[in-house]
């Protein structure tokens, strides 16, 4: 049975915490195949989860504030990614 959106975003959500077993990786998959929607939705989580975790390494390291280079790389994607849509 093919997954709804809801289902697959739920089961991507899931998997930035942990491995999804192998049937649910290839029903998301599978999903994602068809569904640009979903793709699109689930590419911009991935690249959040990204971001927050280059963002607590900076905080870690007590840089509060991201550098210039950092900034102008995170702008250049969103806008890639928004003329995408």
């Amino acid at each position: 049975m093919m997954l709804s959106c809801k289902e697959a975003t739920e089961l991507a959500s899931r998997s930035l915490d942990r491995k999804l077993p192998w049937p649910q990786r290839l029903s998301l998959r599978l999903h994602l195949l068809i569904c640009h929607r979903c793709r699109h939705y689930i590419n911009h989580l991935f690249f959040m989860q990204r971001i927050a975790a280059k963002i607590e390494q900076h905080i870690e390291k007590g840089q509060t504030v991201l550098p210039p280079q950092a900034r102008q790389k995170i702008g250049a994607r969103l806008q890639q990614q928004n003329h995408s849509s």
